[in-house]
């Protein structure tokens, strides 16, 4: 594979508080050649969550090139996409963003032809100082402009420092991993959460994350896998059996199916069978549950974690180990500690071999989680925070 570099510095589309700790990090990339071919014959582009950068991470295809745009949001983990929606969590909230159905760019030209004059219209003074703010609506208007699909933040959930991981859309609403209370939840405007489901090892709800319940697959359209790294029911407990005491659990039959698994992460469902990352391995492994057999799908250079799949196209995160995760007692240490990178990689499902990756060569050490946007090359997210945000007006009548 040819390998390309780009540069890539701060997103100056969005200046928040979130950025205070960040705003001086490289978020310098090198991707296969391949890569943006690949995302434009799909007709797809990549979103993907770094809690530590504290960006949500949109990778899309530009005329040949790989593009890379950051949004900013405190603690961003979990995601979920599909055709008309994306949800993120982030540090005590649930945003959901909706697809416009009405054409953004009809919207975008027949507004902001002066937009330059707009903003003096506004008649809050505190908004924001004036000349800052027409910078920032003029570089959305233009970023609007090329995108193909633009994703507007419609609603959001408050619910607490939960530690909120997988998050998912099931036929009874949006489900969480609240890995705090270990246990699964779903979300309701009237509460925090609404406690569902908890390993049969949990002996009570409480906020002190026994086990690090952080996976959840779902199929036909509820919870049905969860991992954690421990089977622990202690405040904290996993923390002293962290390493290879991890476990697949069957959240319908309440049991767990696989043991000894290094610090688990991401299980999903796809064509009958149960795939999930042994981050600690920096592996792929795959359950059957028909034969009740499982085997090592790949090996990557770093901590696997963040799964999806297209057809027969699997998409994973890695991250760099940290110093202190030398010390840890899981089986991949010396092979992770020798070659560990954080990236996204696209594999063959059929042989594990991968395929195209972007890998991180600046300031981003960790991926938590990634998602497709289908039927989009140049998806665009606007956060109610950004200065367009204001003017984006989609309505119906009765």
């Amino acid at each position: 594979m040819i390998l390309r570099t780009s540069k890539l510095g701060v997103n100056s589309e969005t200046e928040t508080e979130t950025e205070t700790e960040t705003e001086n990090l490289d978020f310098s990339s090198t991707y296969s050649d391949n890569l943006p071919k690949i995302l434009a014959q799909l007709g797809i582009s990549l979103l993907a969550t770094s809690y530590h950068s504290q960006r949500l991470i949109v990778v899309r295809s530009q005329v040949g090139k790989l593009e890379t745009k950051l949004k900013a949001f405190p603690r961003p983990m979990g995601l979920y996409a599909d055709d008309n929606r994306i949800t993120l969590g982030t540090l005590n909230q649930v945003i959901d963003f909706k697809k416009t159905k009405s054409g953004h760019r009809a919207i975008i030209d027949g507004e902001f032809d002066n937009y330059e004059a707009l903003p003096s219209k506004l008649q809050d003074s505190e908004l924001k100082e004036l000349t800052q703010f027409r910078y920032e609506l003029s570089e959305q208007v233009q970023s609007v402009k090329s995108a193909d699909s633009l994703f507007v933040e419609r609603a959001s959930l408050s619910t607490g420092l939960i530690n909120a991981h997988d998050i998912a859309w099931g036929t009874e609403g949006l489900w969480v991993v609240n890995s705090v209370f270990s246990c699964l939840c779903k979300l309701s405007p009237d509460y925090s959460f609404v406690a569902a489901w908890r390993p049969e090892f949990i002996s009570e709800l409480k906020p002190d994350n026994r086990c690090h319940l952080n996976g959840m697959a779902m199929l036909d359209g509820i919870p049905r896998y969860a991992t954690a790294f421990s089977e622990s029911d202690t405040a904290e407990g996993w923390r002293d059996e962290i390493g290879s005491h991890g476990v697949l659990i069957d959240v319908v039959e309440n049991k767990i199916v696989k043991a000894g698994i290094s610090m688990p992460h991401s299980p999903r469902c796809h064509l009958g069978k149960v795939y999930y990352c042994a981050s600690g391995d920096g592996a792929i492994h795959v359950y059957d549950p028909e034969a009740d057999t499982t085997r090592v799908l790949a090996e990557l250079p770093g901590f696997t974690r963040g799964m999806t799949f297209f057809g027969d196209l699997m998409i994973v995160g890695t991250s760099t180990l940290r110093t202190s995760d030398g010390k840890m007692n899981f089986t991949g240490n010396e092979r992770l500690l020798g070659e560990n990178q954080c990236g996204i990689w696209l594999l063959d499902i059929n042989n594990g071999k991968v395929i195209s990756c972007l890998t991180f060569s600046g300031d981003v050490k960790q991926i938590y989680d990634i998602a497709i946007v289908t039927s989009s090359t140049a998806p665009e997210v606007l956060q109610s925070s950004d200065a367009l945000s204001s003017f984006i007006f989609e309505f119906c009548q009765e």
